[in-house]
């Protein structure tokens, strides 16, 4: 017999996933940035490249990026100090994110970036990546990192020491 058949029971709602479409997460960098983006439901964050700051217009290359994959959001990591003050590198990020709102017409949010490049460089490390490589990886791998908490909802404070696991 079914739960829900018994006389006064109700019967269970058909579990929904709640989808944010597909997000877009840069990790800002003084000489690299970082690009990541979700599956189309908006659940599993992947590595995607990294942008020469040198070479490329961050933000056109970011507008390129979310039109050729149907992105609904961009995640900007925002850069706090350990005490979460914001300093130079915050505000240049949120300066980041105003301009890819204003170039794409996205929803852009930011998200508290502290240890994803640590975390990054050690999941690599613990890999067995070559530090060539690693270099190479890094910023990717952080945004991957920070668009993850970012769908999961989680805090950075998960990745400090003896924080959660």
């Amino acid at each position: 017999m079914r739960l829900w058949s018994r006389p006064g029971a109700r019967r269970p709602k058909p579990f929904r996933r709640c989808e944010l479409g597909r997000v877009l997460a840069v990790d800002p960098g003084e000489r690299r940035v970082g690009v990541a983006l979700s599956d189309p439901g908006g659940i599993i964050a992947q590595p995607f490249g990294v942008i020469d700051r040198s070479r490329s217009d961050v933000v056109a290359e970011v507008k390129k990026i979310a039109r050729e994959h149907d992105v609904d959001t961009i995640v900007v990591g925002l850069p706090v100090s350990l005490s979460g003050r914001e300093g130079p590198s915050a505000a240049s990020a949120r300066r980041l994110a105003e301009k890819l709102g204003s170039a794409t017409g996205l929803t852009v949010d930011m998200h508290d970036e502290r240890y994803s490049t640590v975390a990054a460089e050690r999941i690599m490390r613990e890999g067995g990546a070559p530090p060539k490589k690693r270099r190479h990886r890094r910023d990717k791998v952080a945004a991957a990192i920070i668009l993850s908490e970012y769908l999961m909802g989680r805090s950075p404070e998960a990745r400090e020491p003896g924080g959660l696991s």
